[in-house]
């Protein structure tokens, strides 16, 4: 978990940043509940645009993004937030999870898929390797 010292050396947690561009009221308040349990900051976004905006700001490093929105293709949505900097793990969330959509979402440069209606395990699940294999890719490419 990352920390920094605060008064006395006492570790003060940084909440990571996540956006959500999520709609469904059930899964906003599943993911509210795990931002308080894991260090996390949920960011909500109505527009694809806005999650793209959120995200370069904070450096997110994970974007979950719903698969049915009206607006515009999962698959456009999926590669235009992953190329926000520097390049966050998407993770689309769908009520249909297959090897297609699995390699859909790979080679539109996302991260995973997350069965809907999301749980809560299964969510914190994915969000943890998320954030650990951006952590780790950010550290190679700094080298």
């Amino acid at each position: 978990m990352p920390f920094r010292f605060g008064r006395a050396s006492l570790p003060v947690y940084v909440a990571t940043p996540i956006v959500a561009l999520i709609r469904n009221l059930e899964d906003r308040e599943l993911l509210a509940d795990i931002a308080g349990t894991e260090h996390l900051e949920i960011h909500f976004a109505e527009t694809c645009g806005e999650a793209w905006n959120i995200a370069n700001r904070l450096q997110a490093p994970v974007v979950l993004c719903e698969r049915d929105l009206p607006g515009m293709a999962w698959q456009d949505m999926v590669r235009i937030l992953a190329a926000a900097a520097p390049h966050p793990c998407v993770i689309l969330t769908s009520q249909v999870v297959d090897d297609y959509v699995w390699r859909e979402i790979v080679t539109r440069g996302g991260y995973d898929v997350l069965a809907r209606p999301l749980r809560g395990d299964d969510a914190v699940r994915a969000i943890r390797l998320a954030v650990t294999y951006w952590k780790s890719a950010v550290r190679k490419s700094a080298h």
